[in-house]
């Protein structure tokens, strides 16, 4: 996965203040490029997992609707067309950043590493802090390998390492 970095000129254009680029651009040149890194390896530890009963409009449905009957839940899973979380786009992810509040051990192992994938690709500046809160909170990792959850414990390392600087 590589994703380019914006541009001084692209941060200007989105609102970023000029002393904050002209300060911090090479930093973020540099922690981007970590992530990307770190995102290069997603694929070999979360591998395939099966696509969850909870998908992105499940989870939403929980949070609007509270109970949700079997027909449901069979209606708002067909809005996830969904069969790897690869095929996850950016755009969801940023849509349903209450997904890990309203899921179950297997949508977590399903849509952390699209999650994952979309946060790093805008790191350091991903505004999106669901799946950094998500991994702090470490719930449902029962079904997660010890290498998933060392590769959980190095992305929370780097923006540890990151938002220090």
């Amino acid at each position: 996965m590589t994703a380019s970095f914006p541009s001084r000129e692209e941060l200007r254009q989105r609102g970023v203040r000029k002393e904050a680029i002209a300060e911090l651009y090479e930093v973020w040149l540099a922690a981007h490029a970590e992530g990307m890194k770190l995102a290069e390896r997603l694929s070999d530890i979360f591998g395939d997992p099966p696509r969850p009963k909870i998908t992105l409009h499940v989870a939403r449905g929980y949070d609007d609707e509270y109970n949700l009957s079997a027909e449901r839940v069979e209606e708002l899973g067909a809005l996830d067309p969904e069969q790897h979380w690869n095929e996850v786009s950016h755009e969801s992810t940023c849509q349903f950043q209450e997904y890990f509040t309203f899921s179950d051990a297997e949508g977590w192992r399903f849509y952390l590493p699209a999650f994952l994938r979309h946060y790093l690709a805008e790191f350091p500046l991903s505004g999106r802090d669901a799946v950094y809160l998500a991994c702090i909170r470490r719930e449902h990792f029962h079904l997660f390998t010890p290498e998933q959850v060392a590769f959980v414990d190095e992305f929370l390392d780097l923006c540890r390492l990151w938002e220090e600087r």
